[in-house]
């Protein structure tokens, strides 16, 4: 800080109530300090910084810092950083995840890093917010709009949104908006204002980023799928399991209801080392088995554990019995937990409760 005096319009240290010069009373003034050649350097809020600049004056001199004002410029600089950072962190784990098939351990790496960066930028990025609002004329109390479900955090970045005001107010004196060319620039040790073309080009890779992680999100899911059963499915147990294993059980119903137990008995777990005996228990007992028909198969969980890939469905199913002239429907719900062994998906087993996973 500097006192300014109005009388010979020098600049003086801040201890100096009476200018050396001229002995004129000095005003208190937001000049960090004269530069050799003659230049008044002002605090670093009163220029149009780079990208760089504004990142590095966030997140280092003003990180915890709330006193003092901002510019729509400086808040939307970091923001458009931050989105980008963001996303583009989600967009290369999650687009390696679709390539490379590594089940759920990018995505959770993915996600522990942007927590980490989120609770680091988060105290930066409130007093960035709170010196916007000064810079608009409203205390730091406009941020508890952000608690109002829906509308509050609409409200509050309208406002975040709004010119500041061109007067000085109790935060401090208007800022300046000063273009940093190459010659300020070499004197404040800083880099040059950045130009339009450089936020078009920021902008247009965020859309890019934003896209990619549309396209990887897409790639884990099948067609007609929302999660759990899409992308998050297929990131554990690999791409076209949730439909290969839909089909073993639809599979199987057709095949027990068309008495075709030969084949039904294909799509159940371990066929091959099934003791003879047992099988032809399993075959005794479905021909008394009444007609299942499938209403529904939700993944309820998913797991991976090695090679042992498991998918646990929660069942719907409708049941019809034919007697005495009489045809009776009964719904019924089962969890039927499916494996896939040898490349193909087999059923483990149907369960009235929701299985363990040691099942």
């Amino acid at each position: 800080m500097k006192r300014y005096c109005d009388a010979c319009r020098h600049y003086c240290d801040e201890a100096a109530m009476f200018c050396p010069t001229c002995g004129q009373y000095t005003v208190v003034t937001e000049v960090e300090r004269i530069a050799p050649e003659g230049d008044v350097i002002y605090p670093l809020s009163h220029y149009q910084l780079s990208y760089k600049d504004t990142f590095l004056y966030v997140m280092g001199t003003k990180f915890m810092d709330t006193d003092g004002r901002a510019s729509r410029r400086e808040f939307f600089q970091f923001l458009l950083l931050w989105h980008i950072a963001i996303i583009g962190l989600l967009a290369v784990f999650y687009g390696l995840t679709a390539i490379l098939h590594t089940g759920p351990y990018l995505i959770g790496l993915a996600g522990l890093i942007v927590a980490i960066l989120s609770l680091v930028s988060l105290m930066p990025l409130i007093a960035l917010s709170v010196r916007r609002l000064h810079d608009t004329g409203k205390s730091s109390a406009t941020l508890l709009l952000f608690l109002i479900p829906f509308v509050g955090p609409l409200i509050l970045l309208g406002l975040l949104c709004l010119k500041g005001q061109p007067q000085d107010n109790q935060y401090g004196s208007a800022l300046q908006h000063i273009v940093i060319d190459k010659r300020l620039a070499s004197i404040m040790k800083a880099s040059p204002t950045s130009s339009a073309l450089t936020t078009r080009v920021l902008v247009g890779l965020l859309v890019v980023v934003i896209c990619a992680f549309g396209a990887s999100l897409r790639a884990m899911g099948p067609a007609n799928e929302v999660f759990p059963d899409g992308w998050f499915t297929n990131s554990i147990v690999g791409a076209g399991s949730v439909e290969a294993s839909r089909a073993s059980v639809q599979n199987y119903f057709d095949a027990v209801n068309n008495k075709d137990y030969d084949k039904a008995f294909t799509y159940i777990i371990s066929q091959a080392s099934t003791n003879p005996v047992e099988k032809q228990k399993w075959l005794e007992s479905m021909k008394q088995a009444p007609k299942v028909d499938v209403v529904s198969l939700g993944v309820t969980r998913v797991s991976r554990t090695g090679d042992l890939k498991r998918i646990v469905f929660d069942a719907n199913l409708q049941t019809t019995k034919v007697g005495a002239g009489v045809v009776e429907s009964t719904p019924m719900k089962r969890y039927i937990s499916v494996i896939e062994e040898n490349g193909a998906w087999r059923i483990e087993g149907f369960y009235k409760t929701m299985p363990d996973d040691d099942k």
